[in-house]
């Protein structure tokens, strides 16, 4: 036998005690077993591990098929046998509770009594807790106890420490804590020693040495590994490096648009005009180790969902997988999971399957992974809504039982929205999937992307993961983000600044108010200049202008080096070769301007083939042609130019902020231009620093996170309220008064020729206005008729607490008449169907649009729910009866038809209706066909 093999010592450990020891398939982990391997190094030794329960494992050791034993606890009975080391930890009992519901001070098995006690079942201190009458809960495992704690179905927990917290952040519950030690008295403590048979005293020597070896200060650190990090490594940094394939596969990439949730908390949420959340904070760690740019795109699910389907957005977040979304999705590993939970405020509903709530109205967020299966399993019970915020308020106000949703996301709102009574019935289990798993979601076209974000995931360090899940996951979350509105800088960057006479030099725009530019005077104007006086008056700092005549030559100067920041720029790939960023304080939507007879488009995709304008050097140039190599990007000199261009018709589109296409609009008096579409991506704006001025870098970027909530609410303000003011210069006015004398009497003569231009020309604006928004087709409205009255709609009714009604109506088995007898005889059908409802509708309050293909939407104001029922009914039996002729083809054709009716209250939307619309519509189909569904929403 060779020397190794004689030093191969068999150890038996317990095979289902995490985080102690455990072997779940690869070998065995834990504390227990680190330590093990730890004194196995020190005493040059071979350790071969053998898992089973304790009576095997024990059993085992005693018939000597086992050299060693580990976690063994000394007992003077066992002493006669064994020997045993010195103990390597003392395992304490400990009460944990829910930070959201304190326990209080126990100091005594007595202080339990009135409280519900979890505990894992036939525990060796379960027969104390009875002694002393505490009403007690018995769960299968840990695993089962955290989440009845989480859940709030008892009131404490008691087991080891080590356990119950490795399993709560396992779980992602950051606001289950330890509260105290159990005071259970010597049952308390379990020592934990490495067991040798009496028989084998030279291994037990070398093994006891061994264990005297290894610092106390190494096991303190393997303990933290498995307490806070679940036993990954405790790493200070990471060597994480992109291959040369995945840089230039980012570099050719250019910016990435991520698509967050704005009520997602605490994943993504919008809090002091910034995006916040765990999953922001994952973001910001992947774009610093691969050097990706993200551009944010913030909305509702709904909204973000068929934007990334569409390809407008080329990252989805807080994503969850499921096998029909693979079509058109790359999904990364998770990086973190969460239970989804049905809340509810009766108090004896507990729920373990979807049929448990059959007899519930029960609301879940619309394009959530399992909507279908819960709309499946409940019917007409499934209420859909928008948001998370009006989900708990139906709640609040009992029009649902049950919300089904995730529960960190679910526990905020019921503190934000303080509704009373709130308990969880039950988790929900989907094919067996107990929680939601959060994922970043890639578009095919970028599926490179997908691997390089998996491997940044990974190469967050441990530390930074349990650093991120308590910011945001603990107790003390405070989702309204606080800022102190103080700046501390350091003895370095005050030393910079005394040697630089605490002057900074900085470059602007010149022209692109309201957010900067020069005014008359050659003065520095615009929320830029209140954001350099607003800082220089919290700091030492002196900011000094350097003037330009224009943006390019503002680049120019600060690569010079004639200027050492820019107050107000976007970060791009290649302005990263010469600047650096502070984090964004300020977020402006982006617009695509037409003129006044143009279309509304619905994404970037419809601009290919025009002439769109944009200014020379802007960010968004840099970014659109790398998003968008079709587009036909045309480059001017100023705004003011790119405007008359478009008003000249020398461009088709010209893409600029909705902050100074609001200014220059009114102030150059366009009135026949119009906002014709929303870019999915905003103007996030930042200081920008010269790459060699790291101080100043830090300077800035301290003054900007001192920005606080409300300073950056009254800068989103200030732009969004633009009011001008021109000037009156009074040395004309005699001039003037003179001209006036001159012309009076041409007046009369212009007056009238001046009232025909003008009759002419408003008869135009009003044809161009109504083409605009009227399908071609039908005559109805278009899809931008809609987008223009269905909210105004909806707000009057509101306002007059009147009843608002939508129809949608669709044409059953269309494409059977395009097919069977051509698209003309399905136009002529269409239009007939058009020409009906305008008999049907012709109320000044009606509202016919044509919503897309054979789909067309009603909107109407009522003062009967029955009324407006009949008029949709007998409307549908019209359209039953009629045929439209089609050379020697009589084409008849049915519709279906779904309505949602109600009173708007004050939390309503119309989104909301709108969906509750098309799931009766959806009904219809189901149904048969050929009928008419209908739904009640609001108050």
């Amino acid at each position: 036998m060779s020397e190794q093999a004689d030093d191969t010592v068999t150890v038996g450990i317990v095979g289902d005690n995490k985080p102690y020891s455990f072997d779940d398939g690869p070998g065995a982990s834990g504390f227990s077993v680190d330590v093990l391997r730890e004194v196995a190094r020190r005493a040059d030794l071979t350790f071969q591990f053998r898992a089973g329960s304790w009576p095997e494992i024990y059993d085992a050791f005693l018939r000597g098929e086992l050299d060693v034993i580990d976690g063994i606890s000394f007992s003077a009975e066992r002493a006669e046998n064994i020997l045993f080391t010195e103990p390597y930890h003392l395992r304490q009992t400990y009460l944990m509770h829910n930070t959201q519901r304190p326990l209080g001070d126990i100091n005594t098995l007595s202080d339990l009594k009135g409280l519900r006690v979890g505990i894992v079942r036939d525990v060796y201190y379960r027969d104390a807790l009875q002694a002393e009458g505490v009403s007690l809960t018995s769960y299968d495992s840990v695993h089962s106890l955290i989440r009845a704690l989480a859940f709030g179905w008892v009131d404490v927990v008691v087991g080891p420490r080590l356990t119950l917290q490795y399993y709560a952040n396992k779980a992602g519950f950051g606001f289950l804590e330890i509260a105290g030690a159990a005071p259970l008295g010597d049952l308390a403590t379990e020592d934990f020693r490495i067991g040798v048979l009496k028989s084998n005293e030279d291994l037990y020597r070398k093994i006891a040495s061994g264990l005297e070896q290894v610092p106390k200060e190494r096991i303190s650190q393997l303990l933290q590994r498995w307490q806070d990090l679940g036993g990954n490594s405790l790493v200070s940094g990471t060597s994480f490096s992109l291959s040369p394939e995945q840089r230039r596969f980012i570099a050719e990439t250019g910016p990435v648009r991520v698509g967050l949730m704005r009520d997602y908390a605490p994943y993504s949420f919008e809090s002091g005009t910034r995006i916040h959340g765990l999953t922001v904070d994952i973001l910001n760690r992947i774009s610093d180790l691969t050097g990706l740019q993200v551009i944010p795109v913030e909305g509702q699910w709904v909204e973000l969902l068929p934007l990334f389907r569409d390809g407008e957005i080329d990252v989805l977040a807080n994503m969850s997988f499921r096998p029909e979304r693979e079509a058109f999705t790359r999904f990364t590993e998770p990086y973190h999971t969460i239970p989804n939970v049905a809340f509810t405020r009766d108090p004896t509903l507990r729920t373990e399957t979807l049929a448990d709530l059959k007899n519930q109205r029960v609301a879940l967020g619309s394009g959530i992974y399992y909507e279908e299966p819960v709309r499946e399993a409940l019917g007409e019970n499934a209420r859909i809504f928008t948001t998370q915020e009006a989900m708990f308020q139906a709640l609040s106000r009992d029009e649902v039982d049950v919300v089904l949703a995730a529960l960190p996301n679910g526990n905020f709102w019921i503190r934000e929205l303080g509704i009373p009574g709130v308990r969880i019935a039950g988790e929900l289990v989907l094919d067996e999937q107990t929680g939601e798993d959060l994922r970043f979601g890639v578009r095919p076209g970028l599926a490179p992307l997908a691997d390089i974000l998996d491997d940044a995931l990974a190469a967050i360090t441990p530390e930074e993961m349990h650093t991120i899940e308590s910011r945001w996951l603990g107790a003390s979350v405070d989702v309204e983000v606080q800022e102190t509105g103080e700046v501390s800088l350091n003895a370095v960057e005050l030393a910079w600044l005394g040697t630089h006479d605490n002057q900074l030099s900085y470059c602007i725009d010149p022209d692109w108010f309201p957010l900067e530019g020069l005014d008359e005077e050659g003065r520095h104007a615009g929320l830029s200049a209140e954001v350099a006086r607003l800082f220089s008056k919290r700091s030492p700092v002196d900011f000094e202008l350097v003037a330009t005549e224009s943006w390019t030559e503002s680049i120019a100067s600060i690569k010079q080096g004639k200027c050492q920041i820019f107050t107000m720029a976007m970060q791009t790939p290649e302005r990263l070769e010469f600047l650096n960023f502070t984090e964004p304080y300020l977020e402006v939507p982006t617009v695509v301007l037409g003129r006044i007879e143009a279309p509304f488009i619905e994404r970037v995709g419809d601009l290919r083939g025009q002439r769109i304008g944009v200014v020379e050097d802007y960010a968004f140039a840099e970014l659109l042609q790398s998003r968008y190599p079709s587009l036909n990007l045309v480059e001017v000199p100023n705004e003011q130019a790119g405007l008359r261009q478009l008003q000249n018709n020398e461009l088709d589109g010209y893409i600029t902020t909705l902050a100074t296409a609001s200014y220059y609009m009114q102030e150059l008096g366009l009135a026949d231009l119009k906002v014709i579409g929303r870019i999915p991506a905003d103007w996030s704006l930042s200081i920008a620093v010269r790459k060699d001025e790291p101080v100043v870098l830090g300077i800035m970027q301290k003054l900007v996170s001192s920005l606080t909530t409300q300073e950056r609410k009254d800068l989103e303000r200030q732009w969004r309220n633009i009011r001008l003011k021109e000037p009156v210069d009074y040395t004309l006015i005699w001039q003037l008064s003179i001209a006036a004398i001159v012309i009076a009497f041409l007046l009369v003569y212009w007056n009238r020729k001046l009232n025909r231009l003008n009759h002419d020309l408003t008869e135009a604006n009003e044809t161009l206005a109504k083409l605009s928004v009227t399908d071609d087709l039908t005559k109805l409205g278009n899809r931008s008729y809609f987008d223009q009255e269905f909210r105004k709609s909806f707000q009057w009714c509101q306002r007059h607490h009147s009843g608002f009604a939508v129809a949608m109506v669709d044409a059953d088995h269309f494409k059977r008449i395009n097919d069977n007898y051509g698209h003309e005889a399905g136009d002529i059908c269409l239009q007939t169907l058009a020409e009906l409802m305008r008999k049907h509708f012709r109320r000044e309050t009606d509202r016919l649009s044509r919503f897309g293909g054979e789909e067309f939407v009603i909107f109407a104001s009522y003062e009967d729910n029955s009324e407006i029922r009949n008029r949709l009914e007998s409307f549908r039996k019209h359209v039953e009866k009629s045929c439209s002729v089609c050379g020697e083809h009589d084409v008849h054709l049915t519709i279906s038809i779904g309505l949602a009716t109600g009173i708007p209250g004050p939390d309503d939307s119309p989104a909301e209706f709108l969906r509750q619309a098309d799931q009766a519509l959806y009904q219809a189909k189901q149904n048969g066909r050929n009928r008419l569904e209908a739904r009640s929403v609001g108050s």
